[in-house]
């Protein structure tokens, strides 16, 4: 199917919803590409010996790191055929992908969900996020005037992934993408 035409998935949302768990499944589901714009910030992070705070920090000095980052999710988006998912990209891609998904879940969920995969305490998870996405949240504002209720507002589906799991999102995914392939292009 995607051979044929040119399907692009943009999957946005804080850290701990699932955004990369997913458009991973969804690439390995649909036989697409899959770029991650938070894999790309921890190896560039790992690259540079820093930490995500100390990286975060070093952005809210330039806006290199974020150009960069953003830039390279626009520029696989533009080569089609992919599952991107970071925190803007939604909004990035808004003129160039079909699809645009928002996932959500309360604080409390994703600080659990960020401490279990980073291998964290509850606590170092939560302080750790809270002070990455303040950063963020600034950094978004000063380099693009965005906030995160901009990219929500250009998603096609906003999903709550709170009491759901993995799986679960999976199959609501699949199959809402599966009808707006079927709308646009008839399969």
């Amino acid at each position: 199917m995607n051979e044929r035409k040119n399907i692009v998935i943009a999957i946005s949302g804080l850290h701990g919803v699932g955004k990369t768990v997913q458009a991973k499944r969804v690439a390995e589901a649909f036989g697409l590409r899959h770029v991650s714009g938070g894999a790309i910030f921890r190896s560039l992070a790992k690259e540079k010996n820093l930490s995500l705070i100390e990286l975060s920090k070093n952005a809210e000095e330039s806006d290199e790191i974020d150009k960069l980052i953003d830039g390279r999710m626009v520029e696989e988006g533009k080569k089609g055929n992919v599952v991107i998912d970071s925190m803007l990209c939604a909004w990035f891609l808004k003129d160039v992908a079909l699809i645009k998904i928002f996932l959500t879940a309360p604080d409390n969920v994703r600080f659990e969900r960020i401490a279990k995969r980073d291998k964290k305490s509850f606590s170092e998870a939560y302080q750790e996020t809270v002070a990455r996405e303040a950063s963020e949240m600034a950094r978004f504002k000063k380099y693009y005037g965005l906030s995160i209720s901009d990219v929500k507002d250009t998603c096609h589906l906003i999903l709550s992934t709170e009491d759901l799991s993995e799986d679960d999102v999976f199959v609501i995914l699949k199959s809402y993408i599966q009808l707006r392939l079927k709308n646009a292009f008839g399969v």
